[in-house]
């Protein structure tokens, strides 16, 4: 009896771990981000208690103490039911976007100039660390896809409108068929940055 106890104890303390790890690293994507009002509100009412009973049972076990008596057992249970309930709350409040899966905003589709392709503007994880932008074209003909990433400090941007319709770019063709010109328009915080699209490449490069 006193195995099946230790074995449980010591399984509610993984789980718990697992929980209160995932939560963390979830809710500030990998670090990248700060944590919100509602995670920190789950971290102080859910998350230090699980880490106080985790404390409380690795060092138990490593002083290798034995539930010998009836309220020894007693306790046991009631620290491994309190990690297992409280844990099931901090799985659930993990939010993978921007961390597991890339948290993306668009402007609306437009077409170029010459009408041969669709695109916007993705940013991508805003307000993160690992933030950035990219351009998405579409062949009107092929249906050939291509995004291409931008030299852009989208770190600067504190604000941006997510009201429809939104352009924030504009692309415009070139003498050359497989190179246009990309600039941002007035409703993008990053205005007026400009920069050469080489299909050919598959790149973008920022001009002056």
């Amino acid at each position: 009896m006193l195995i099946v106890i230790r074995l449980v104890w010591l399984v509610a303390t993984i789980i718990n771990l697992c929980a209160v790890v995932w939560f963390i690293f979830g809710t500030t994507a990998n670090f990248q981000r700060g944590i919100d009002l509602v995670s920190t509100t789950i971290l102080i009412l859910i998350g230090i208690p699980s880490i106080v009973l985790i404390a409380l049972s690795i060092v138990l076990f490593i002083k290798s103490w034995q539930p010998t008596t009836l309220w020894g057992g007693v306790s046991v249970i009631v620290l491994s039911v309190g990690m297992l309930v409280l844990s099931p709350t901090l799985f659930r409040n993990v939010n993978t976007e921007g961390w597991l899966t890339e948290r993306v905003v668009t402007d609306t589709m437009q077409t170029t100039t010459d009408g041969k392709y669709e695109y916007q503007l993705e940013v991508i994880n805003l307000h993160q660390k690992n933030s950035y932008a990219r351009i998405y074209l579409r062949s009107v003909s092929s249906k050939e896809e291509f995004r291409i990433p931008l030299q852009m400090d989208t770190n600067l941007i504190e604000g941006i409108s997510l009201t429809s319709p939104k352009y924030w770019i504009s692309i415009e063709e070139t003498l050359d068929p497989r190179k246009y010109i990309m600039k941002t328009t007035e409703h993008f915080p990053l205005r007026d940055e400009k920069y050469s699209i080489d299909l050919s490449k598959i790149t973008a490069e920022q001009v002056d």
